[in-house]
């Protein structure tokens, strides 16, 4: 494995960690467990498995020469080389406040996470810049940005998912990307000041944008959010209240049950005995 750190802390928009290649060989893996920031992996040649846990099962990607694969921070993740073909790839290792962005607007997510090219001819610039950062560790700091850049423009110019997304204005975009956030999120903790940061936004023009957007605020479309997964989870599952309570980001169950009857006029119990009697 030949694995390059970026030492250089002192950028915002992008911000470069690690980068660099590697020939596995057969059954090499790496995790269960987590990334801190977006890593880019492209197969060079070869076969492995992407597998994702969401929702306490896995989601289980077949990967292949020609195709790159993305993991995003904090999502427990294992991937593995092919017993007979190991795959070889080159990667990358990201974040910073435009790195989501422009991620997304290769039509890659959690949920998407595989690259396929909608030519050869583009993947293969897409490769070079990649390539060429990997191959030239000692390059000036400004070059190695610079064809960051570059390669990220071509990974978007050449993906299919970005070829499928409708051309929606900016203020769009960052509230599909805020919807994003939200469902990978709602169980946690998070703040307006939160989602507001993981899109580079001021507090303030974020909120305005999310009522303009969705006509509610911020602090209303989280609490909606929630209960709305609540509901799901009482409909189809046998968990308790609390243990609903917990899965949906209420660290109280009192204030769930508050919650809940604030937005369904009823208690989640009934509720639960309501809609469980017509669908059982």
């Amino acid at each position: 494995m030949i694995c390059h750190p970026f030492l250089h802390g002192d950028f915002f928009d992008v911000l470069i960690y690690q980068y660099g290649y590697e020939k596995c060989k057969a059954c090499h893996n790496w995790g269960p467990a987590l990334r801190n920031h977006y890593l880019i992996h492209y197969v060079i040649s070869g076969k492995g498995t992407l597998r994702i846990q969401t929702n306490k099962q896995y989601n289980e990607y077949h990967i292949h020469a020609g195709q790159a694969f993305l993991i995003v921070p904090n999502q427990l993740i294992h991937y593995f080389a092919d017993s007979s073909n190991p795959w070889e790839y080159m990667w990358i290792e990201l974040d910073g406040l435009k790195a989501k962005e422009y991620i997304g607007q290769a039509g890659l997510s959690n949920n998407k996470p595989i690259y396929n090219a909608v030519s050869k001819e583009l993947r293969d610039k897409m490769v070079q810049y990649l390539n060429h950062i990997v191959s030239n560790p000692d390059m000036p700091v400004p070059e190695t940005m610079g064809y960051t850049y570059l390669f990220l423009n071509a990974l978007i110019e050449s993906s299919d998912l970005a070829h499928k997304i409708p051309k929606n204005t900016i203020q769009e975009f960052y509230i599909q990307s805020t919807f994003s956030f939200i469902d990978e999120h709602y169980m946690e903790n998070i703040t307006v000041n939160d989602m507001a940061a993981a899109l580079g936004l001021s507090r303030s023009y974020f909120s305005k944008l999310v009522k303009k957007m969705t006509l509610k605020s911020p602090q209303e479309y989280l609490p909606a959010y929630r209960i709305n997964k609540s509901c799901e989870l009482l409909r189809t599952t046998d968990l308790s209240i609390g243990e609903i309570a917990l899965l949906v980001g209420y660290s109280n169950q009192f204030h769930f049950s508050r919650a809940f009857k604030n937005y369904m006029r009823q208690s989640p119990s009934d509720w639960k005995k309501k809609n469980r009697s017509t669908l059982l």
